[in-house]
């Protein structure tokens, strides 16, 4: 385990195990509020992921080939903590207990960095009441709020892969992206067991986010100082 600054690379919990988790990511560890522009924001790194399998439908009246896809595991992790589940209601269910125990509003946020967040968009754009949404262009956004809830693209922060990340710019937690353990071809699903090895995978791409985030905080003061995209930087 890695250590710096009362930050902690650590434990992981299903979605059952909510209590736990947020036991171990709010209250065994350092929790700090920061303020910009009358809004608080909790000074923690976060981060969220889906996988996906994807395959072809047919319709039935055109009988024309369409692909589709499905989200067969997320994964949430907050403060080194990591949480995960199989459905949507999970985690809504999560979520809205992150919203009620952390009192967030829309002057008290919870930033969740997404490397990505084009993609993970598409799932979630229907499921929540977005207050403001900003996107470069069609299907490109860089925030999405939702009340307290601030989903950020990490990518567009550092614009390098999850494993340019992992390999290369994390010096204080290191954190690898683990590479052909997930087999894209294979046809998941919410019931489709995952092996010990699949499941690393997953949880090593919030983890790679949140040391990343953690390292940013420290190096550009609090998470408040963090820009938008990369180029905030020049």
């Amino acid at each position: 385990m890695n250590e710096w600054q009362g930050y902690k690379i650590g434990k992981v919990f299903t979605a059952s195990q909510l209590a736990e988790f947020i036991t171990n990511a709010f209250e065994e560890q350092e929790v700090m509020i920061v303020e910009k522009s009358k809004i608080e924001y909790f000074n923690i790194p976060a981060s969220f992921d889906i996988e996906t399998s994807s395959f072809y439908v047919t319709n039935s009246e055109t009988g024309e080939q369409m692909k589709s896809a499905t989200m067969y595991i997320w994964q949430l992790g907050i403060n080194g903590a990591v949480i995960y589940g199989r459905t949507w209601d999970e985690f809504l269910t999560v979520l809205n207990e992150l919203v009620d125990y952390l009192e967030l509003s829309s002057s008290r946020r919870l930033i969740l960095y997404v490397h990505n967040l084009g993609y993970e968009f598409q799932f979630i754009r229907h499921i929540f009441p977005w207050d403001k949404v900003f996107a470069i262009k069609q299907r490109r956004p860089v925030y999405a709020i939702c009340g307290g809830l601030e989903f950020r693209c990490s990518y567009f922060l550092s614009n390098y892969a999850l494993e340019y990340i992992g390999g290369v710019l994390l010096h204080k937690y290191p954190v690898q992206k683990m590479v052909g353990s997930l087999d894209y071809k294979l046809h998941r699903h919410a019931q489709t067991p995952l092996t010990k090895e699949e499941l690393s995978y997953c949880i090593n791409d919030v983890r790679v986010v949140m040391s990343y985030i953690q390292e940013k905080i420290e190096l550009d003061g609090d998470i408040t100082q963090i820009p938008l995209t990369n180029t905030g930087y020049v």
